[in-house]
């Protein structure tokens, strides 16, 4: 499974420090969990993956289906009590590492579910939503997504927003946004504004889910940070034609060293955007922004197959597999505890600023 062949030195160094960090996964869909519950839990536990931010609302997920969607979640967790644990505080997050189970915190990568409701805003945050990303790919109540044909950026309900995430407490997320509703989020935003899974555009030209520099710094600048994605249309392309290419965990790296150099150490962390069922079986969901937007946005989505995912980066196909970030970063010269920050300190950090409790 190591994907690097270090003295043995250097892999005892990089297996402790992953043992002793607070690892964590800044967005992952819930697609494994439903085909093969057992095997997906076992790759998070055998990873040593603390926590994670699941994806309880995506591109078309309504009220109703969200309220189902917390419902299926906790019903998960309570059959895997052993395993699994659901998190609201960071003090949850803490007793998962002492225990060794596995948490999930509630993410919206999209905000249809609360339509133009505030009220249900709060309603979601009382069941536990923690992260909210403002919009997914276009255009909602709140502003723009990253496949949209024009980006006018924050409506007034979604300045609105903003400010009640504020107040609430709740993780602002940029990643699926177009450029303008994400700068937008910035500026109207008085707590860290994170991509938790976002790529850097300057190495992989996607637009709108991968960030500009300048963008990437204006994240930083607010106390937040980046989660760089395992998605292989957001780590590794053709510049010029967007042919999705086979990446390894040292192309996942490179965007990590990137982004680090720009940003600086705090503010860097990791979002797989993936499933290890998916990963190892390349079977699309229904709704896979592949299946159905690829082919009109390959600059978003990059070009390559329709009916299946692209081949996810050597070395890290797999929850299981995220030692290897460790074992990448310390080969490339980072000391412990820059490469703990990476792993899930900084996410810790934001939730600490962020969360009211």
């Amino acid at each position: 499974m190591p994907f690097y062949d270090l003295p043995a030195e250097l892999e005892e160094r990089a297996l402790a420090v992953h043992r002793d960090a607070f690892v964590f996964d800044g967005a992952f869909p819930m697609i494994g969990f439903f085909k093969a519950e057992q095997a997906e839990i076992q790759a998070f536990l055998d990873g040593g993956v603390t926590a994670g931010n699941a994806s309880l609302s995506t591109s078309e997920t309504d009220f109703a289906m969200a309220i189902d969607n917390f419902s299926q979640c906790k019903k998960l967790i309570a059959a895997n009590a052993d395993k699994l644990a659901w998190c609201e505080t960071v003090a949850d997050m803490v007793a998962c590492k002492r225990d060794g189970k596995f948490g999930m915190v509630a993410h919206f990568q999209n905000t249809k579910p609360i339509m133009d409701r505030l009220d249900y805003l709060r309603t979601f945050y009382d069941l536990g939503l923690r992260v909210l990303q403002l919009t997914y790919n276009l255009q909602t109540f709140v502003g723009a997504g990253c496949c949209e044909r024009a980006d006018a950026g924050l409506t007034h309900f979604g300045v609105d927003v903003v400010a009640a995430c504020n107040a609430l407490g709740l993780v602002i997320d940029v990643s699926h946004c177009g450029h303008q509703t994400a700068w937008d989020a910035i500026e109207f935003s008085e707590a860290p504004v994170v991509a938790s899974h976002a790529g850097v555009y300057a190495l992989a030209r996607s637009y709108g889910r991968n960030k500009p520099d300048d963008l990437l710094k204006a994240i930083a600048d607010t106390g937040g940070l980046l989660g760089l994605p395992l998605q292989p249309c957001f780590v590794k392309r053709d510049p010029d034609t967007h042919e999705v290419l086979q990446a390894t965990v040292d192309d996942v790296l490179d965007q990590v060293e990137y982004a680090v150099n720009l940003m600086g150490i705090d503010h860097v962390g990791i979002g797989t955007d993936m499933a290890t069922y998916s990963a190892q079986t390349l079977e699309l969901t229904r709704d896979s922004n592949l299946r159905l937007v690829r082919a009109q946005r390959p600059d978003v989505f990059g070009v390559g197959p329709t009916d299946r995912y692209d081949p996810f980066p050597q070395g890290l196909d797999s929850h299981a597999k995220m030692p290897n970030v460790a074992r990448g970063l310390i080969k490339r010269g980072y000391d412990d505890a820059a490469v703990k920050k990476i792993l899930g300190g900084n996410w810790m950090r934001v939730f600490k600023e962020v969360w009211k409790n």
